[in-house]
């Protein structure tokens, strides 16, 4: 056997269907001008992002397309202009980022390739662009607020804008977006929940002298809302000709005005109008022209309220054995955990599931100092 040595070769190109990919498409340019969706996963180096940027000349009609977001970065302003084809008679429409966290050695590839810095460019035009998606965390070269406002200046006719488990995109960079799409937006989500953990990052603070609860109701088309913000209020739910159905997810901080804290008179006055606001809005858009079922949930402090069942689920274990088992009147056990209506992640044995008691029990415990805003 040792005379004749027989076996595969121990090495491997990692990127050989790549490869293969661009060849093919660059052999077969018939077969290129055909393909409409194309996803990239797990090709995060400089290598593969040339790799990429060759498969997409030949694909000049592309729909839609998955990619790392590395090519913010490593692609020209003219391979962007050419990719969203804002000049074609079918440019592209959704664009998705996938960011991750790289081992050492692929961070320094990444960083030894000069940034080209692309979304400087006035080539670059989102314009055409309908939906945006960015996902994933990263410390090499991250997506960031300036990245988006850069987007911002052309991207007028998004409908569908989504930026998930993403800790470098603050609020300056999602209202920009926001706000420049705010007559097409209809799907909304921002939630830079970590992906070890759900833990949700500060949202950041926003810069602009602008209420965020009023420019969120000012989207005329706006139905699908899932959002991360710095403080909320009552008129976040005031506008009653808004087109929200489904599931309405909000993440606060605070409370608008109270951003000192929320154990005052004035604040808990605050919560319980924009609980109101909330189940008018629910019982609006029901008894609407066009009815549509409304749900929204509400996460504040250690609580999640969901104001259409007038109930608040948290751990209130200390708070009853501090009232020495005199509050609450009444508890159910939660369906939901630490996570959201996701419940425990199957961690049962480590915490303490969430219980639920009314909004009634909840503030006559807030008034006894048992639980806290």
């Amino acid at each position: 056997m040792i005379d004749n040595p027989r076996g595969e070769r121990v090495y491997r190109n990692p990127y050989q269907t790549l490869t293969r990919t661009r060849d093919f498409f660059a052999e077969l340019p018939q077969f290129a001008v055909n393909v409409r969706r194309l996803w990239f996963d797990g090709l995060y180096v400089p290598e593969t992002d040339a790799q990429i940027i060759e498969i997409l000349h030949s694909c000049r009609n592309l729909t839609t397309v998955t990619l790392p977001w590395t090519l913010l970065r490593n692609a020209s302003p003219r391979d962007w202009a050419e990719l969203l084809g804002v000049r074609q008679a079918a440019p592209l429409h959704t664009l998705e980022l996938h960011a991750i966290d790289l081992p050492e050695k692929q961070a320094q590839e990444v960083l030894s390739v000069t940034d080209q810095r692309p979304l400087d460019s006035r080539m670059v035009d989102f314009s055409q662009l309908r939906r945006l998606k960015l996902f994933g965390d990263t410390k090499t070269r991250p997506i960031n607020d300036d990245d988006l406002k850069a987007i911002a200046r052309t991207a007028t006719s998004l409908e569908d804008f989504q930026i998930t488990c993403m800790s470098t995109v603050t609020l300056d960079g999602v209202m920009a977006i926001v706000k420049a799409s705010r007559n097409t937006l209809r799907v909304l989500e921002h939630s830079p929940r970590a992906q070890d953990g759900f833990s949700h990052p500060h949202p950041g603070v926003y810069s602009e002298n602008e209420h965020i609860c009023d420019i969120l109701t000012s989207c005329p088309k706006l139905q699908d809302l899932s959002i991360s913000l710095p403080s909320m209020c009552a008129s976040l739910f005031s506008n009653t000709r808004v087109l929200w159905k489904g599931d309405c997810q909000v993440r606060a901080l605070h409370l608008c005005g109270h951003e000192e804290g929320s154990t005052s008179n004035a604040a808990i006055v605050a919560m319980k109008d924009l609980l109101r606001q909330a189940r008018r809005l629910i019982t609006c858009r029901a008894n609407a022209y066009f009815p549509e079922q409304l749900t929204i949930e509400l996460f504040f402090g250690d609580y999640i309220f969901d104001p259409h069942i007038e109930s608040v689920h948290g751990d209130f274990s200390m708070a009853e054995l501090i009232s020495q088992g005199t509050w609450p009147s009444r508890k159910m056990l939660s369906r939901k955990g630490p996570y959201g209506t996701t419940g425990l992640y199957g961690k049962k044995d480590e915490e303490h599931p969430f219980d639920r008691v009314s909004e009634d029990d909840f503030f006559s415990g807030v008034g006894r100092t048992l639980v806290q805003l």
